[in-house]
């Protein structure tokens, strides 16, 4: 075969070649994807039952709410060793780890406190807050062992009067496997937390009220 001084011959080649190998790639495409599932946390605000509303109602600012790197990123995360994660490309939080967390501890907590006096971080500068919660993440997803573990560092900051700091560790078991029971049982370890901010500011609220009450006597 020849081909003419301009290659056209070669060039018309090369475009069919090109052409069919391109053919051949985009049709696995579609047989090598899959739907990526997305996930929200949740946490347990009490079953409806909400406690008794102290005093006026102190306001409550939530946040900020702190996540180390390498949990600040769209897929979920199983640890398989200490020094080792593996992220799912298919299963991923809906919003940021932090604003899910921040979201999920903002339904639950008007039910849990008796009071709906609750704003978010970050809040207009006018804003006066009473109690102030500040979450540090430190440890929050599954292991290899399909064990869900939460460890949070959080701080109460109370106006004229000295913060409180507290660390929680929780563990539920879960799945390295089942993404549906993973994201649950790490809901539970939510809750958990939640359950022992709620229970430490109540006692606060409590406290100051009956300061109060004694003063006005």
């Amino acid at each position: 075969m020849k081909f003419g001084a301009d290659g056209t011959m070669q060039r018309r080649a090369f475009f069919l070649l090109g052409n069919v190998a391109l053919a051949l790639a985009l049709s696995g495409c579609p047989h090598d994807s899959k739907p990526v599932q997305y996930y929200r946390l949740s946490v347990d605000s009490g079953n409806g039952a909400r406690l008794p509303a102290v005093a006026q109602g102190p306001v409550i600012g939530l946040g900020p709410i702190r996540i180390p790197e390498y949990l600040d990123r769209p897929q979920m995360i199983i640890a398989i060793t200490d020094n080792q994660y593996r992220l799912s490309e298919d299963h991923r939080w809906t919003d940021r780890l932090d604003q899910n967390i921040s979201l999920a501890l903002f339904k639950a907590l008007p039910g849990q406190l008796g009071t709906d006096k609750i704003v978010r971080y970050p809040w207009p500068q006018r804003q006066l807050v009473d109690y102030q919660i500040g979450i540090d993440i430190l440890e929050f997803n599954v292991d290899a062992n399909g064990q869900s573990r939460l460890i949070a560092q959080w701080t109460i900051k109370r106006k004229d009067q000295p913060a409180i700091d507290k660390r929680s560790d929780y563990r539920f078991p879960a799945s390295s496997t089942d993404y549906d029971v993973m994201v649950k049982a790490q809901s539970q370890c939510l809750s958990k937390l939640s359950q022992e901010i709620a229970e430490t500011i109540r006692q606060l609220m409590l406290s100051a009220d009956n300061k109060q009450s004694i003063r006005i006597r």
